[in-house]
């Protein structure tokens, strides 16, 4: 299937739809700029991963790790993902339009995510930059270790370790807006809370830090 995708490509056609791939695993990887792929049904695990630059959607439901290593681009889920969304992302941006399963965007290093539903557990876990919103509830260890970026939440959440919730400034409402807009998601700013690290350095203890400003 990918074969006959990047042929396509390399033919020049830019816009491709795939019907009836049933579940298949690891549909439109490693697609760069220009691209638009759209599967009309539901995906298997590690859809549009290593993304460099398409336009893919998905008309259904996705499995686990959909846009995993993605560097740029975008990904749009009409329906609803397994565990990993996001996991290792560099760059882009990743909507899913329900609910997400555990370790949604961990170790993120720049890229947007946003989960217009439910989340499972341990999202957020060592991520170092980028956007994780989620417009209803997160599980347990939301943030667990995280070493930079942001995760915005509308509904019930437990924080994990190292992450502090803390007020959302001017910068994050003007953020969440604009996203919002572009991607016609029925949300408002001032519901979420942020969710950041609570130490730029969690894995230093008190005698490394002794230590190491000797």
């Amino acid at each position: 299937m990918n074969v006959e995708i990047k042929k396509a490509l390399s033919e020049n056609k830019k816009s491709i739809k795939l019907e009836n791939t049933g579940k298949l695993d690891s549909i439109a990887v490693g697609l760069g700029p220009g691209a638009e792929i759209t599967l009309t049904g539901d995906g298997g695990d590690f859809v549009a991963a290593l993304n460099n630059g398409a336009s893919i959607e998905i008309g259904g439901n996705v499995g686990r790790y959909v846009g995993d290593n993605m560097t740029s681009g975008e990904i749009i889920v009409r329906g609803s993902a397994d565990d990993g969304v996001g996991f290792g992302t560099y760059n882009g941006t990743i909507i899913v339009n329900g609910n997400a399963g555990n370790a949604v965007g961990q170790l993120n290093k720049g890229g947007v995510l946003v989960i217009d539903g439910n989340i499972g557990d341990l999202a957020g876990l060592y991520m170092l930059s980028g956007d994780i919103i989620v417009t209803g509830d997160a599980g347990e260890d939301t943030g667990d270790w995280m070493i930079g970026g942001n995760i915005y939440v509308a509904g019930k959440y437990q924080t994990g370790t190292n992450a502090a919730v803390k007020e959302l400034d001017p910068e994050d409402n003007e953020k969440l807006i604009k996203i919002f807009k572009t991607h016609n998601i029925n949300a408002n700013a001032e519901d979420f809370v942020k969710i950041g690290p609570q130490e730029l350095r969690p894995f230093y203890g008190k005698d490394e830090e002794e230590e190491a400003s000797k």
